[in-house]
C-alpha cells in the first residue's frame, strides 16, 4: 500500500473517497486477521507466562 499525503484545503471527489473507504477498510481486515494469528500464535508461546502472572 501506497503513502498518500494530503495538503491543507485538500478535497477529495466522492469516487475518489469511496475509494480510498474500500482500500482502507480492506487493509483493515488483513490487519486484524494477522493480528489474530500473532495472538494465537503468542497463546500457544507464552500461554503458561500469562497463567503465572494472573496467579500473582
Amino acid at each position: 500500500m501506497g503513502f498518500i499525503k494530503f495538503a491543507k484545503g485538500t478535497s477529495l471527489s466522492d469516487k475518489d473517497r469511496k475509494a480510498l473507504q474500500k482500500l482502507l477498510t480492506d487493509e483493515k481486515k488483513k490487519l486484524q486477521a494477522a493480528l489474530k494469528e500473532v495472538d494465537a500464535s503468542l497463546s500457544i508461546v507464552g500461554g503458561s507466562k500469562k497463567k503465572s502472572k494472573k496467579k500473582k
